[in-house]
């Protein structure tokens, strides 16, 4: 290290956890900011995930729609963008469902694609479930948690496909789709949902 013009060596910053700084700028008192780094639990390659859970209890699924969401947009070839997953009850999914479509009741899944571009291989969307319904969808096969998770993410498969492009208004479109979220579920290890439902 080259002596500054006192005599002294400088030294590199040092964050606590003894890396070096990043940045290469110094404050006035020698020492480099710390580079802010984004969380790595939510972003896939230059995807960023955030799931919102706004229930009262929690099912213990938030790894489980992550890693949904991470292999489902790699199947898909997307690549970059933001996804947004937003878990609601059935109150919060009504109002939605009346606001967005002019239906009254919940539904299962509502996807929002903000400007996706598969192509390019962008997503830019959010994709809301709903508990209750997933709950009690689940307990005509059962009345346990990991039933009610893998209908939550059947959900999740079900509003990124649609985003990807997917439609199911014609019995052929929603085979395919069907089939579709059955297949990567299974290659999750979650198992064919859809078909067992």
């Amino acid at each position: 290290m080259p002596p500054d013009p006192a005599g002294r060596r400088h030294r590199p910053a040092v964050r606590r956890t003894g890396r070096r700084s990043g940045s290469g700028r110094t404050s006035a008192r020698g020492v480099s900011p710390p580079t802010p780094r984004r969380p790595r639990a939510n972003t896939l390659g230059g995807i960023e995930i955030t799931l919102t859970w706004r229930l009262r209890t929690t099912w213990r699924a938030e790894r489980l729609l992550r890693r949904v969401a991470r292999y489902v947009l790699a199947a898909e070839s997307f690549r970059h963008g933001t996804l947004s997953i937003a878990v609601v009850g059935a109150r919060a999914m009504s109002r939605l469902h009346h606001a967005f479509l002019g239906t009254s009741g919940p539904t299962d899944v509502l996807a929002f694609d903000l400007g996706s571009k598969r192509r390019t291989g962008r997503i830019d969307a959010e994709v809301v479930l709903c508990a209750d319904v997933a709950r009690q969808r689940a307990a005509t096969r059962g009345r346990t948690l990991r039933l009610a998770r893998a209908e939550l993410a059947l959900y999740l498969v079900h509003g990124i496909l649609h985003v990807a492009g997917y439609r199911d208004r014609t019995p052929a479109q929603a085979a395919r789709m069907h089939a579709r979220e059955d297949e990567l579920l299974t290659l999750l290890g979650v198992g064919p949902v859809y078909s067992t439902g």
